[in-house]
C-alpha cells in the first residue's frame, strides 16, 4: 500500500502500474543547498533512488528551499522518502547537523493526461523563472529545462565525462547501485540525460519550436481549457504544483512570468549561504552554520542586512536562525 496526497485529501492506495505524480518537498525555515556540490549530489541521490526504486524522472526543478519532481512511478512514497533520507544524510553529515530535514512529508500529486502532464511539465521547469531566480526559463540552471530538445536548440554541451564504474563509483556512497548507462561529468554529477526520460518528456511538446513557445507562454486560462480536453479530472494549476494557497504569493509568481522582476544584481540564496559559509564564518572561527552559537549569527545578520541590503526573511533562511537572542 501506498499513501499520497491528491489535492490536499490522503488516501491508501494499492500499488499498481506506474502513473505521473508531481512530487514537492520543502524547507522554509533553512536553504536546501548552500552550494552547488549540494546541488550536484541531490541529483545523484535522486538519479540512484530512481534506479533503485524503478522511478521513471520526467523533469525536475531544485529551489532554494523546495525542489519539484515530475515521475513515473508505482511507489512515488518510497521514491520520495529514500530520496529526501539519503539527501539528509549527506548534508548532516557535511555541515555537522542533525534531524529531519525540511517540513515533513512530501506534498505528491497525481496527474493524469496528456493535457495535465504537459501543464505539469511546464510549471517545473519554469520554476527558475517563477521564483525570479533568472529572466527567463532557460536560465535557471539547476533544472532539466537545459536537456529539452538541446541538438535541436543548439545547447548541447560536451564536457569532460567518466563511463568506467570504477571512476563513477569514487564519488559516490561506497554501497551505491547504479546501471552501467548512467554517465557522470568531471565534478561527479550524473548527466541528466543518462538518467533521466528527456526524450519521453520531448513527446509532450511534438517540436522544439512549441517547446520555445511553451517555456515562453504565460499561464492564463487556455491551461485550464486544454487540461478539461483530457476529460481525467480536475485542471491542475500553479497552487497544486507549489502546494500553496495564499492568493497574493501565486500572484507574485505568476507576474515573475514576464520576466522583468528578475534582478541580476540581486543576490540569490546561494550566493548569500557562500558569502556566509566561506568569508563571513571564517572570521568567527567557525567551520559550519550549524554549529555557530547565536554571537556569530547576531554579527553576520547585521552585516548582510546593514552592508548587503538584504531582507530580513532571506537572511535569517540562509543563517538558520530566528533571531530570538
Amino acid at each position: 500500500m501506498d499513501f499520497f496526497i491528491s489535492n490536499g485529501v490522503p488516501f491508501f492506495v494499492q500499488k499498481s502500474m506506474k502513473e505521473s505524480y508531481s512530487l514537492c518537498f520543502t524547507s522554509h525555515d533553512e536553504v536546501m543547498f548552500r552550494d552547488e556540490e549540494d546541488h550536484g549530489m541531490f541529483v545523484n541521490v535522486m538519479a540512484i533512488e530512481g534506479f533503485r526504486t524503478g522511478t521513471e524522472i520526467m523533469s525536475d526543478a531544485e529551489m532554494s528551499n523546495h525542489v519539484h519532481i515530475n515521475a513515473f512511478t508505482d511507489c512515488p512514497t518510497v521514491f520520495a522518502g529514500r530520496t529526501r533520507m539519503a539527501y539528509t544524510k549527506y548534508f548532516n553529515r557535511k555541515y555537522g547537523r542533525n534531524g529531519r530535514f525540511g517540513e515533513k512529508g512530501t506534498y505528491i500529486l497525481k496527474v493524469d493526461g496528456f493535457n495535465h502532464q504537459l501543464v505539469l511539465s511546464n510549471y517545473i521547469l519554469r520554476n527558475g523563472l517563477h521564483h525570479c531566480a533568472a529572466a527567463s526559463a532557460f536560465g535557471y540552471p539547476f533544472c532539466s529545462v537545459g536537456e529539452m530538445f538541446s541538438k535541436d536548440l543548439g545547447t548541447t554541451l560536451e564536457p569532460a565525462f567518466f563511463t568506467r564504474r570504477e571512476e563513477i563509483a569514487g564519488f559516490l556512497p561506497r554501497y551505491a547501485d547504479f546501471p552501467d548507462t548512467y554517465v557522470m561529468d568531471k565534478n561527479g554529477i550524473f548527466l541528466r540525460s543518462s538518467f533521466m526520460e528527456i526524450r519521453r518528456t520531448e513527446q509532450f511538446y511534438s517540436s522544439p519550436r512549441n517547446f520555445l513557445y511553451q517555456m515562453n507562454r504565460l499561464t492564463d486560462e487556455t491551461w485550464i481549457q486544454d487540461q478539461l480536453k483530457d476529460q481525467t479530472g480536475k485542471p491542475i494549476t500553479l497552487a497544486d504544483v507549489e502546494h500553496v494557497q495564499d492568493e497574493k504569493s501565486i500572484a507574485e509568481l505568476l507576474n515573475n512570468e514576464h520576466g522583468r522582476n528578475f534582478n541580476r544584481a540581486k543576490m540569490q540564496d546561494l550566493d548569500v549561504c557562500k558569502l556566509i559559509d566561506r568569508e563571513l564564518l571564517p572570521r568567527h572561527g567557525c567551520t559550519s552554520i550549524y554549529r555557530a552559537v547565536d554571537t556569530p549569527k547576531k554579527s553576520i545578520y547585521g552585516i548582510l542586512r546593514h552592508d548587503y541590503r538584504l531582507p530580513d526573511i532571506q537572511i535569517r533562511r540562509c543563517l538558520v536562525w530566528d533571531g530570538k537572542n
